[in-house]
């Protein structure tokens, strides 16, 4: 937006839970499950998948939903070992949630009481009692932004969605909203257990900037229906991406192109490509 000044970003991410895995940056390559031809010939997909921070469960899990009913226990050696019911919008709680907040310092121990509603510990995971595969999971986290920047909070890009399992994206104003992150989820196959494992990264945090969203929704859109209502100049632009793409000779046009506009631009940064990534 024409006069809008954009702070650097920073970002704080903080667990309620001292032995929760840290939030780590997004894989491009998906921590290596991604094939290689897809992070070495195609940079849309590679920066996509690194764009953000990963937010793991703080315990290894599982869920099922009857169709009437949400179950959720806690697994050992990969199996549940005590399924209980968030029926009537019951909240359950991890077994050391109370121990994570008697570890608070001394100067924070005053304001404990805000957990009194949750029986003075940390909320874990509930189920809407009007839906009951409509699940809000609490990982323990808090974030915080520069201000105009806001966080997409989504399933992991491009990771394999699990079976039975769907995760809803929202955007959280954490410039304000110091708060805890919710996921919501949604569970769509009864009778099937999904397991959540504190070593799998459950969610991705995304940045967007306050004017990006005013400007999308302000945002004209211009769309033609067949080639008669295309422009002259995109239908050249497009033409001449394609005639690259179709000359054999010619390979990973895409990350080609990168480069040429890196060497030809002294202020062109890659999407998703760091200092240390870019071609000499």
């Amino acid at each position: 937006m024409t006069g809008t000044t954009i702070e650097p970003l920073r970002v704080e991410i903080y667990s309620l839970y001292a032995d929760a895995r840290p939030t780590e940056a997004a894989s491009p390559s998906l921590r290596g499950s991604l094939p290689a031809r897809a992070v070495q010939q195609c940079p849309p997909v590679a920066a996509g998948s690194g764009l953000g921070w990963y937010v793991h469960p703080p315990a290894d899990f599982a869920l099922r939903w009857d169709g009437q009913e949400t179950e959720w226990s806690l697994l050992e050696e990969n199996e549940p070992v005590r399924w209980r019911s968030l029926a009537g919008g019951y909240d359950g709680k991890l077994p050391d949630a109370a121990a994570q907040l008697a570890k608070a310092p001394d100067r924070f121990r005053d304001d404990l009481d805000i957990f009194d509603r949750y029986g003075g510990e940390i909320p874990f995971i509930n189920a809407d009692p009007r839906a009951a595969n409509m699940i809000e999971l609490v990982t323990g986290v808090v974030a915080r932004t520069s201000p105009g920047w806001c966080l997409l909070a989504r399933g992991v890009p491009n990771w394999p969605a699990q079976a039975g399992l769907q995760i809803y994206e929202g955007v959280v104003e954490t410039d304000w909203y110091t708060s805890l992150l919710p996921t919501i989820m949604r569970l769509t196959e009864p009778g099937r257990v999904v397991r959540l494992y504190r070593d799998l990264p459950l969610m991705c945090l995304q940045p967007v900037h306050r004017s990006t969203l005013e400007a999308a929704r302000k945002a004209e859109l211009v769309t033609g229906q067949g080639l008669a209502e295309w422009p002259d100049d995109v239908w050249g632009d497009f033409v001449a991406l394609r005639r690259r793409r179709q000359d054999p000779e010619i390979r990973s046009s895409y990350r080609r192109e990168q480069a040429r506009r890196l060497r030809e631009h002294a202020n062109y940064q890659p999407i998703g490509v760091e200092e240390a990534d870019q071609p000499n």
